[in-house]
């Protein structure tokens, strides 16, 4: 069991890699030097994460400012190959498993071809990083399906559409999530079965939003999630947060609800595969650190530093 965190590391003033610009500002010039910023600011994360027992990171959409944008025509994937390659080479020797998530922009499923382009533009962007990087297909892009308009089932084939489109070396990285207002998990775990591409089960989603499986208990929900997943996709993966109570419901917490992890923990262990599990919290790492020792505790967690960290530097 990885776990980890998502796109910001508030554990030191450096420790950044989605560093951009505005759009009048986006000169090739200042470009390259954002580019080489963010991927000396990933290097840094890695060795930070490791250093604390973290293989799971989701990379800001940032990470290459303007990536899917016309302003930007620097084959970058191409001028930093090596520093791609550098990056990549330690997350795989130490077991990190990198990801992106699509935003609430990027809408495969909309009727406006114009989005459904910008949206497909979007991954393979992300697509592009990750094998820059040369990881394999376990480094996921999360998606959600987007509208579910003018009826559920046009708004799936217009997914199952756009997937189509996407490249064969980039789709191996997709992977469908559940969502807390539109696609609940039923109806987007049958999407994944039908394109063929493995469900992250987001528990806080399932329970602000379960849809016609609220009586479904939590090992038999992990068990439908986890089926779709092969054995080149690696582990399968969750998100976990909770409520933040002052907030509407499905905003995230800043912290993990222990009660809530421990109680998710022992229902999960009647489950015979490993998984990894990514905290979407507003504290990010930070909200790690308190919930580390119960975490530890699961005989499944992949515990501790390697006993050696090698230096990751990045020359421009």
């Amino acid at each position: 069991m990885r776990v980890g965190y998502a796109c910001i590391c508030l554990g030191g003033a450096d420790l950044r890699c989605q560093r951009s610009t505005v759009l009048k500002h986006a000169t090739p010039e200042r470009l390259r030097g954002l580019i080489q910023a963010n991927l000396e600011g990933l290097a840094a994360i890695l060795r930070y994460n490791e250093e604390r027992g973290w293989r799971l990171f989701r990379i800001g959409n940032d990470f290459v400012p303007f990536a899917s944008h016309p302003v930007n025509e620097i084959r970058w994937w191409s001028e930093y190959r090596r520093q791609f390659r550098e990056v990549g080479r330690y997350a795989r020797d130490h077991g990190h498993r990198l990801s992106f998530h699509a935003s609430h922009y990027t809408i495969l499923n909309s009727a406006s071809d114009r989005v459904r382009r910008s949206a497909l533009a979007d991954v393979e962007y992300m697509g592009r990083v990750l094998e820059a990087m040369e990881l394999d297909a376990e480094h996921k892009i999360i998606l959600h399906v987007g509208i579910n308009t003018p009826t559920v089932a046009q708004a799936g084939e217009r997914f199952v559409q756009a997937v189509g489109e996407v490249a064969c070396e980039h789709r191996r990285h997709l992977v469908l999530e559940n969502d807390d207002r539109l696609w609940p998990t039923e109806p987007a775990l049958e999407l994944c079965r039908r394109v063929g591409l493995p469900m992250v089960l987001d528990i806080f989603h399932h329970a602000v939003f379960p849809g016609a499986w609220s009586e479904v208990g939590c090992a038999e929900l992990l068990d439908r999630a986890f089926s779709t997943w092969g054995t080149a996709d690696g582990p399968p993966k969750i998100h976990f947060s909770t409520q933040d109570p002052a907030k509407r419901p499905g905003a995230h917490d800043y912290g993990v609800d222990r009660h809530e992890l421990e109680r998710f923990l022992g229902q999960a262990r009647a489950m015979p595969r490993d998984f990894d599990i990514m905290f979407e919290c507003k504290g990010k790492d930070l909200a790690l650190e308190p919930v580390m020792d119960l975490l530890r505790s699961d005989p499944r967690f992949d515990s501790g530093p390697s006993a050696r960290v090698p230096r990751l530097a990045l020359a421009g």
